[in-house]
Order: C-alpha cells, then structure tokens, then sequence
C-alpha cells in the first residue's frame, strides 16, 4: 500500500522541509521528478500524513497548487515526492476545454483515476519540453476542466503516442534517446505490436503457441486459395493495423462465391461478392500498402446468436501479471470483427455467462490463458510493459484462442457506465506499476529498465 501525504506550502524564507514524525531518517535534499533542492528539515509533532514545505522550496520544485497529495519516501538522504507521469502523445488541439480533441475525455477519466494514488499525471508532447529549464508544459485535469501546468522533467513515461506515423518521427525518436539515454527515465509501452512478429515470437513458446490460431503471410492468392480451402474461412489482416481496421472476413460458400466482409476507409461496413480468391486478391490487396497475413477462421462461441470474443486487459504487479478487466464483446450486423466501430457491443461476463458456475469456470480458463500470454511476451520483447491488451475467443469446442495482442490497449470499450468501475481499477493498476517503476530506478537504478527500449 502507498503512502500518500497532502502536500502543503507554507510561509518561511528558505528552503525548509517539514516531515511527519515517521520518516526516522534525515533528509538533505528534496526531489519533484528531475528537480532536486537542497533543504533543512523540521519535524512535525501532531501525527498527520502531511508535509509542509517553505513556499522558497515549493516553488523551485515546481509543485502545482494545492489540493495536492503525492507519495513519499526517502533514499539517499533524499525525499523523493512523486512521481510524475508523463503520459506522452500527439494531436493536441488550441482548444483550452479540449486540448486532445475528441481523445481530451479518455485522458481525463485516466487522469480522475489518479486520486489517491500518489501519483502526478501529466500529458504532453513533443513541442511541450524545455529543455533547458528541464520542464514539461504539459497539461493535467481537474474536476473536468484543463490546465496547462510547467512541472519538472518527468520520472517515468507511459507511451500514448497515437500511430506509428508519430512515432517514426525523427524528432519522436530522438526525443525518445535523449529522455532513455541521458536522462535514464524510464519508458514504458513502447512501440506498436507488428502481428505477424508477435505471432512469430509466440510459436517459440509452447505455453503460448497452443493458444495461436494457423496464420501465414498473405504472398499471393495462391496461400489465400490454399488457407480458405483448408478452413472454409479466414481472417485477412494488416500486419500493423489497428482499432479493426484492415480487417477483411473471407467465407468460402462453394467453389464459385466467396463472401468478404470489412469495414472501408469511411467506417461502413461491406460486403462483397468474389468469384474466386484470385479475384479477392486481385481487387483488394494486390498492389495495396502494407504487409498483410491470413489467419484461420474460427466457429466462435455466440451469444444470442451473435459471435463474441473476450478483451483481457492485463496489467503487471510487482514481478508477475494481473488480468484486471475482462468483458466479452459481441459483432454488429454485417461485421467482420466485434470492434465498437464496426458495431460491435460491450457485455458483461454476468450478462453473456448468466449461470454462475459457467462464468467462473470460463473466466478461470480466460485468465490462465492470458496470463501465459503475457508472460510469454515479457520474454519475447524489447523495453518495459505495464499493460497488455488480449483479445481471446473460445470456439464452439470450448478452446481457447488468441486473436490479438495489443501494446496500446484502449479504454473505450470499457466507457460504459456499466463497466466504469473496470476502467478505474485498470487505470488504478497502472498507476500502482508506475509507481513502483519509479521507485526501482531511483533505488536501483543500475537495473530499472535494464530490458532495452527500441530506439
């Protein structure tokens, strides 16, 4: 359990700290993300989880305004408050009610999870650093309304940076090597799932491979006519696609008729009618951007006759993994995947598994297989994780398949009011795992992050 002290200025003309009774050890600096002040300390008789610090020393740190509640600890001599998160993305707009555009209200629930924690959540970009005064103007939310606020150099960033176009960026990467190589921060998420490597990297694992449907690289519509001969259905993805997009859904009816369903560039669901895989191949990917690759079908298990997968978001606690949401996902009409976009729709476990014995039984078999999943991954990657989102599926056999595996899981599928309290505890563990990330690289910092980030 975290140590969260109300931290509070108070009027005196040096650097002074005031500290609860509780911290037995001495202090002769004190540190707000990269910022450290030298300070005298005093002690505080009357039992409260608060520290007080001279409005000189309040200041240098660049602590924001009260209200404000921090964690706290001492290493070295020196009393570490924090830490900051900087939660590091792109497209903001001029507006001041919602500088990240139609994202500014998935921030701010993301920031709202922060009460208690201990931590200081801050969102930024790019072109929000000063370098030389070692700052970040980023931006925090309270009660609903932004704020531009200049806080220290951060101690741990959480990658939300929305596309792998931003991140190819040569100013992103070097930002990304100055802040990892110099600075020694923490950087944690980094990167985009490429699938068909993640599949790759998971076929050398047995604990993970079992849970890996039949998928090869779409060469040419000869591994196409061969996949759909063999499975009656496949799946055609973008090796680096993402939200549902380059999701095309190929049923082979007889020799003659094949149907496609996808979702186009304008966000409607269609279907097409082909007369053979060569002119599938031919008419949407021949040609086409990108690497693509074909996964088997799978006859998933329905819900009122509707076929639903399963998203695990896992988070990691302390040295091993936590599936801390899972909620079953249902498709739309004439969709290829159960994504919201496509008109998919959020369940419950309760609503989708009504009988008790049921849902705890298949939730069991969820959490095990994702569990294995990620730490398969763990193995398998480059950099720091803190999250991982799955999506799973069981067929109409009751095994267990993998479908995705998602480095930058969303939280709009659990937006619902029904499925709140599942957002918060996911933020909640996220914020725990900075936390603790945090603190490993101030006390250990020969090992924090020793698993090296892409840069």
């Amino acid at each position: 359990m975290v140590d969260v002290y109300r931290i509070e200025p108070f009027s005196h003309d040096v650097p002074v700290v005031c500290l609860p009774d509780t911290f037995g050890e001495d202090v002769h600096s004190v540190s707000f993300g990269s910022v450290f002040v030298r300070a005298g300390i005093k002690r505080l008789k009357n039992g409260e989880k608060k520290i007080l610090l001279s409005s000189p020393l309040y200041e240098e740190l660049h602590l924001p305004k009260p209200p404000l509640a921090l964690s706290a600890f001492v290493h070295d001599r020196t009393l570490y408050l924090g830490p900051i998160l900087g939660i590091l993305t792109a497209g903001f707009s001029r507006s001041e009610i919602s500088p990240l555009n139609d994202r500014s209200e998935a921030f701010a629930r993301l920031i709202a999870s922060a009460k208690n924690s201990g931590v200081f959540p801050v969102v930024f970009g790019i072109r929000h650093i000063d370098w030389e005064r070692g700052l970040v103007n980023g931006y925090t939310c309270r009660n609903g309304h932004w704020r531009q606020i200049a806080v220290p150099l951060p101690n741990v960033i959480y990658d939300r940076l929305p596309n792998r176009k931003v991140e190819k960026l040569k100013e992103v990467r070097d930002m990304k090597r100055k802040i990892v190589s110099e600075y020694g921060i923490p950087w944690f998420n980094p990167g985009f799932f490429n699938k068909m490597e993640i599949h790759q990297r998971l076929e050398k694992l047995p604990e993970a491979k079992k849970y890996l449907p039949q998928t090869v690289l779409l060469k040419d519509q000869g591994s196409l006519s061969s996949m759909l001969d063999e499975y009656g259905f496949v799946y055609v993805k973008g090796t680096n696609g993402s939200h549902g997009n380059e999701v095309f859904r190929i049923r082979k009816i007889h020799e003659k008729k094949y149907l496609c369903l996808f979702r186009d560039e304008g966000q409607t669901n269609r279907m097409y009618k082909f007369s053979s895989p060569g002119e599938i191949y031919q008419h949407l990917f021949a040609g086409r951007d990108g690497n693509w690759m074909i996964q088997r079908g799978i006859r998933l298990l329905r819900f009122r006759g509707r076929e639903m997968d399963f998203r695990i978001h896992a988070n990691k606690v302390g040295k091993d993994w936590k599936a801390t949401a899972i909620i079953a996902k249902c498709t739309g009409g004439n969709s290829a995947t159960t994504h919201l976009l496509s008109g998919g729709e959020a369940k419950t476990l309760e609503e989708v598994f009504p009988n008790e014995e049921e849902r705890s039984v298949r939730k069991k078999q969820l959490t095990e297989a994702a569990l294995a999943v990620c730490r398969a991954l763990e193995k398998q990657l480059d950099g720091i994780f803190g999250e991982i989102g799955l999506d799973m599926a069981f067929d109409q056999d009751g095994k267990i398949w993998l479908l995705e595996a998602n480095s930058k899981p969303g939280r709009s599928v659990f937006a619902s009011r029904k499925l709140k309290g599942l957002e918060e505890e996911i933020n909640r563990s996220l914020f725990a795992f900075c936390a603790d990330l945090a603190k490993e690289a101030i006390v250990h910092p020969e090992t924090a992050g020793m698993s090296p980030v892409a840069l």
